[in-house]
């Protein structure tokens, strides 16, 4: 190892694996390796040590790992396991920071002797990729690594396989199209709309929308969970509809979430103001604030409105799973759409079971339920891609 490999902070190489580089972070490490070629073949065995699967015991263990004492064990262990994704392997060693531990899942029992998890497979968390309906009928396949470049009616629709962009400069000068991006279980895309609007969006969604907007409103059809950015335009209002539910905003971010299977519906607004009410009753607005959220119930056809700790609700977009006191049933709907597995209870009471706690979105499922047993109040079986709780 090159002396001046320990002149930059381990850090910084780990966030450039994890995409979470600063501008000057970047610059930083970009003039790091090219001072020498052992500082690049040094970078290119810490990325081979994660593609392997390596991975710490715990944050203490990383904290006492010095460079020399981290060179040696890449050095010792980089031949020995087939490669793998280093998307997974990469977000299992972020697990050193011991997200839910630290939060504790609730219990004293949390420290008890660990009973081992029934498992027969190994389950993967998700990641980029999203189906791109056409307004014909034909369809795209968009992944990470795939890359689309279409022109439509004056719009142009471009992909690197891990968001989606439209740009209408040009004159509309037919029909506006529309399309449909559906992301499937297991999977999360990110959409920038011909108005610059951006939208993040969960797996199991769908968000239907124009090719450029036209007309006096902006109107996008939303199935799902989305995060929105949108881009201000006070002559043109947009619009969200949501089985029933209309948000109207002119320029803000808010989240909304809803699923057909689920009974209600959470608009969640972190900047600006919107205006939520169903679609029967436009005269009718909920105007919401920041930190607030309104829960459209359906069957009722009524709204409420209450004050949230926004984190909790907008925390999938930034890579994490965080609830408070959120019942098990809940947070198995969350896992079973990232994971895509299939849930089943075999004990009916567990599914009220409350937890707090935040963990990282790219942990192996196995890894999370772990965490979740040492409450001893529930195990967990994972059976090829159904997981069984009593």
């Amino acid at each position: 190892m090159s002396k001046n490999s320990e002149n930059i902070d381990f850090s910084i190489v780990w966030k450039k694996i994890h995409s979470e580089l600063t501008v000057e972070e970047e610059d930083r490490l970009q003039g790091w390796l090219a001072e020498s070629k052992d500082h690049k073949d040094y970078f290119d065995k810490v990325i081979a040590f994660y593609k392997n699967g390596s991975q710490f015991e715990s944050e203490t263990d990383l904290a006492k790992k010095a460079w020399p004492g981290f060179s040696k064990k890449i050095n010792a262990q980089l031949p020995r396991r087939k490669s793998r994704p280093m998307f997974f392997w990469g977000a299992v060693a972020a697990s050193i920071v011991l997200f839910f531990a630290i939060l504790t899942i609730l219990k004293p029992a949390l420290f008890q002797e660990e009973i081992p998890m029934q498992v027969d497979s190994s389950i993967i968390p998700g990641s980029e990729k999203a189906i791109l309906m056409m307004d014909d009928g034909s369809s795209y396949n968009l992944s990470s690594g795939k890359a689309l470049s279409l022109e439509i009616d004056g719009a142009e629709i471009s992909s690197q396989g891990t968001t989606l962009k439209y740009n209408s400069n040009k004159e509309v000068v037919k029909e506006v199209k529309y399309n449909t991006l559906v992301i499937p279980r297991g999977g999360q895309f990110n959409l920038t709309l011909a108005d610059g609007s951006r939208v993040w969006l969960n797996a199991g969604s769908s968000l239907k929308y124009p090719t450029a907007f036209v007309g006096k409103d902006r109107v996008v059809e939303l199935t799902g969970e989305a995060f929105f950015e949108v881009s201000r335009n006070k002559e043109k209002p947009f619009k969200v509809l949501s089985q029933g539910q209309v948000v109207q905003v002119l320029g803000t971010s808010f989240n909304i979430s809803s699923y057909q299977e689920e009974g209600e519906i959470y608009t969640t607004l972190v900047e600006g103001k919107v205006n939520v009410y169903l679609e029967e009753v436009p005269e009718n607005p909920l105007l919401l604030s920041p930190n607030q959220q309104s829960v459209f119930i359906k069957g009722q056809n009524t709204i409420e409105q209450r004050m949230v700790d926004v984190e909790e609700y907008i925390s999938w977009k930034e890579g994490w799973f965080y609830f408070k006191d959120k019942p098990l049933e809940a947070i198995m709907q969350d896992m079973a759409r990232w994971y895509d597995v299939t849930i089943k209870f075999d004990n009916e009471q567990a599914k009220k079971l409350p937890f707090t706690g935040k963990v990282r979105r790219y942990e192996r499922l196995e890894d999370v339920l772990k965490l979740l047993e040492k409450t001893r109040d529930i195990k967990f079986k994972i059976e090829r891609r159904t997981i069984t709780i009593n």
